[in-house]
This record gives structure tokens, C-alpha cells and sequence, in this order.
């Protein structure tokens, strides 16, 4: 039995090796601090240089100020500001002077914080929403927790450093980039930071961004791409700095989060040559971009589900950057994402599924009735009948969809009440879900089926290997079991 249990190990060590997620690209070396660029639509490191070294934000910090104030605050509200707050913001940071006791918009202060990148406004903003500009930092750092960055940190909300006394506010260029694309998948901080030009107070103050790719200081080659916003910032600590998003004609989206340049030029030049260097790498095949999927991979009800699968390229997304949740889904669409997800690409019958019509809709019925073919499961007349009793469209249904609608609401595929219904459409973010679920579903699939020959256990069903290797959940499952061997 110990023998066993070591040659297991030794197998399941084998296979859960990390896998790489850098592509095999050389990165561009850049006199600078650190950088990195990623894509969006996985969260994927492309590549990068000194990307978890320690660096200063500079405003770039805002991004997390944006998301905080946006996620708790009120963004129709209105806010007076304060004199203590509007007079006393860090020396050496830009104010532009919106005055004490005068009544903003939310979104005016959020546009002022993010496109002019003013201290004032951003202060003024946080307190507005939190009371303080402490209990605004608390936020700051808790939602890091949340997004597993675990070397930001944040003291105050404009991202002053340690020039100006603040010894906790410092980052990665990767760990930025991570933040870079969360508020990127916020509607109202991607509107934001794509705008040129705003006003505010009636019109008495008016601003630019200092994003110089929209504003048309630093040319790019817009054929290829288009720069969509994000955020700059300086301090003598983190010399210029930037967090800039691309996006090509078919929805890919790019971050370059770039820290320490010289010169602002210097700066937008470099973050110029890395976009122009990732595309050209994409078009000959070198690298692997994702659809941006933006209103999805921060959505709370997707996140979780979209980041299982992100890195796999599975999911259909549009030249906008959207999913499209709502959108029903074709069997060409589901069967990608089964297929990459659940490693079913290779099974004759997920084929035939997508040949018989690419484009055509996915019933929950016929989403069933494949489920039953990659995965048989049989039921008693009784039990399949208590099974259905509270599904719709299966009155007039054959023996065969009475049995694979069960297995399906058996595995928990009804990720909502609409899903009970045999004739309702899959929609693209169902089938997100559903495609979560797969993964546990193959799990118990897999340890229920199969048979004891003396004192061994043979399995009737195998999972292939792409599930084994890429599918996290079971990554997870077969790492507790090792640990558990491990222990005995």
C-alpha cells in the first residue's frame, strides 16, 4: 500500500508541475524601473522586465482610488467639499483648485482624480465617500487582499511615496497591471479614463487628460490598435510613470504597466514600441492574446467562473471587448468552451454537436442530450420522473430527453430557474457558468464510475489529459489528496 501511495505521489507531483505563463517572446529591454504587459482578457503575463521589483505608483494609485470609491460610493451622489481636505493636500501634488464648500458630482470628482490627475479632487472624492481619507486607504488595502496582491500596499490616496513621507504606498509593475485590469472591467472608470476633455462646477473648471496617446501628444500606429485609456503619474521616487490599454480591431486588450522613465516622451515612447512589438508579435503567431470579455471578468456573478477557464482562449468575445452574457450562445461558441475547458476537443460527439449547425442556438434541452453522450448516466422511471418534476418543455419529450434533462439537473447544470426549461436558450454567461460546473461535474463522474478487481480500483472512466493539466479545480482535488497521503 505505501508503495502505491509513493508511485501515486510521485505521478501526481509529475503532472501538477506549475505551468509557464509567460509566452516564449523575448522581452524588449527598456531603461526604466520595471514594466510589464499582460492580457487582459486571462490576466497572462506576455512578459516583462523586473515586473515583481519593488516600485513606487505614483498616481497610478488612483486606479485603486477610483475602484474603491466607485464600488462603495454613491455615483449619482453629490459632494461638498471640505477645507481641511482641499488645503491640505500632499506637498508637491497637483491641485487644480476646485475650491472649499463647492458642490461636485460624483463623477466629476472621479473624472478630475482620474484624467487630471488631481489631488484635490481625489481627496475630495475619498472623504466624500468614506468619511476620511484613512478609512479610504483601509479600503485601498483591503480590496488588494481581495485581489491577491500581496505586495501593494497604500497609505494615502494619491499615491504620494516615500518623497513626501509616505513609507507604505509602493507596488510591483505586475501586481499594478493586476489593477490596472479590474477597474478596466468597471463601465464607468473605463468611460472615464477614455475621455480627452472634461468640465466641471457648470463649466468654471475645465481639464485635459494627461494620457498623451488620446490626446494626440504621442502617435501610434492606429491601424493596428487603439490606446483606450488608463493612468499616469510622477513623483522623484517613481520617476514618470504610466498604465496604458490597447485594444486591436478584434478585441484583444493589452495593459503595459511602465515604471521609471527619464521624460514623460521617453516614457510614451517606450509604452508605444512594447504595444507595436506585442501586436506584430500576435499577428506572426508568437503570442497567445485573449478577448477582453471586459463585462464579464470583473462582474461579480462571472468573475470567478470566467477566471477559471481565461487562459485557456476559450470564451467567444466581440471587436468591442464585450461578451455579451446575455447574447445566446451557438454550438460552435459552447463547443470551444467545453471542448478547451472539460478537454473534450478530440470527442467525435462534441464534434458532431458543432458540425450539425455551427451557428445555431443551444436549447437547454439539447445542451442536456450532449451531456448525456460525453457523460451517460441512467436513471429508475421513479426517480427520473421526481427528477422533472419541476422542469418545463418535457411533456411531449422522448425517453432519451427525459433521461438526459435528470442527469442534467442532477449535476447541477441549472445554474438558474430559466434552465429548468427544456426549450429556454443557453445564454453565453449560463454556459460560463455551466462550463464551471463541468469541472466538478468530470470530478465526481470520474470517481463514481468505476469498478473494484480484488483489492484494486480500475477506473471506468478516464478524464484526458487536458483536464488534468489545466483544469484548476482538479489541480486542487488531486493536491489534497496528495497532501493527505503525504500525512498518513
Amino acid at each position: 500500500m505505501k508503495k502505491t501511495k509513493r508511485i501515486l505521489s510521485f505521478f501526481l507531483s509529475f503532472f501538477l508541475l506549475p505551468l509557464p505563463v509567460h509566452a516564449v517572446v523575448k522581452a524588449p529591454e527598456k531603461t526604466c524601473h520595471s514594466y510589464v504587459v499582460m492580457d487582459a482578457g486571462s490576466g497572462n503575463v506576455l512578459f516583462g522586465q523586473d515586473e515583481n521589483k519593488k516600485i513606487y505608483p505614483a498616481s497610478t494609485a488612483k486606479l485603486m482610488t477610483a475602484i474603491v470609491c466607485v464600488e462603495n460610493g454613491d455615483v449619482n451622489s453629490v459632494i461638498k467639499t471640505k477645507g481641511k481636505i482641499v488645503h491640505h493636500t500632499t506637498p508637491g501634488t497637483y491641485n487644480i483648485g476646485i475650491g472649499a464648500k463647492v458642490k461636485y458630482t460624483f463623477k466629476e470628482l472621479l473624472e478630475m482624480c482620474l484624467m487630471s490627475s488631481s489631488a484635490d479632487a481625489t481627496d475630495s472624492l475619498a472623504v466624500g465617500v468614506f468619511g476620511s481619507k484613512e478609512a479610504c486607504v483601509k479600503a485601498m488595502n483591503k480590496k488588494c487582499g481581495e485581489l491577491g496582491l500581496t505586495s501593494t500596499s497604500f497609505d494615502n490616496p494619491v499615491g504620494s511615496d516615500i518623497g513626501a513621507g509616505f513609507k507604505k504606498t509602493y507596488s510591483t509593475a505586475s501586481e499594478m497591471a493586476k489593477i490596472c485590469r479590474y477597474a478596466m472591467s468597471i463601465p464607468l472608470i473605463r468611460a472615464t479614463v477614455a475621455k480627452t476633455h472634461g468640465k466641471a462646477n457648470g463649466g468654471n473648471i475645465e481639464f485635459n487628460t494627461t494620457n498623451w496617446f488620446l490626446n494626440g501628444l504621442a502617435g501610434y500606429d492606429k491601424k493596428t490598435y487603439r490606446v483606450i485609456g488608463s493612468k499616469s503619474g510622477t513623483t522623484n521616487a517613481a520617476g514618470h510613470v504610466f498604465i496604458a490599454t490597447a485594444m486591436d480591431g478584434e478585441g484583444h486588450e493589452v495593459i503595459c504597466a511602465y515604471f521609471g522613465n527619464v521624460s514623460k516622451e521617453s516614457t510614451f515612447i517606450s509604452i508605444r514600441s512594447l504595444f507595436d512589438y506585442t501586436f506584430r508579435k500576435y499577428k506572426k503567431g508568437k503570442l497567445l492574446l485573449s478577448g477582453s470579455n471586459y463585462d464579464v471578468r470583473g462582474d461579480r456573478k462571472y468573475q470567478k467562473a470566467y477566471e477559471a477557464f481565461a487562459s485557456l482562449n476559450c470564451y467567444p468575445s466581440e471587436q468591442d471587448g464585450k461578451f455579451y452574457p446575455n447574447l445566446p450562445i451557438s454550438r460552435s461558441q459552447l463547443g470551444t468552451m467545453i471542448g478547451k475547458a472539460g478537454g473534450l476537443s478530440d470527442r467525435g460527439d462534441l464534434r458532431r454537436f458543432v458540425e450539425a449547425n455551427r451557428n445555431g442556438k443551444v436549447t437547454v434541452r439539447r445542451f442536456a442530450l450532449l451531456l448525456q453522450d460525453l457523460y451517460p448516466v441512467y436513471y429508475t422511471g421513479r426517480k427520473e420522473r421526481k427528477l422533472l418534476s419541476g422542469s418545463l418543455g418535457m411533456t411531449n419529450a422522448g425517453r432519451d430527453e427525459k433521461e438526459a434533462m435528470a442527469g442534467f439537473l442532477t449535476g447541477g447544470f441549472a445554474v438558474d430557474d430559466s434552465c429548468k426549461n427544456a426549450d429556454h436558450y443557453v445564454t453565453r454567461g449560463q454556459a460560463l457558468l455551466m462550463t464551471d460546473v463541468l469541472a466538478d461535474y468530470q470530478m465526481r463522474y470520474a470517481a463514481s464510475h468505476a469498478r473494484i478487481t480484488g483489492r484494486k480500483m480500475v477506473a471506468v472512466y478516464k478524464l484526458p489529459m487536458p483536464v488534468i493539466l489545466f483544469n484548476q479545480k482538479w489541480t486542487n482535488y488531486l493536491m489534497a489528496q496528495r497532501a493527505g497521503m503525504q500525512t498518513e
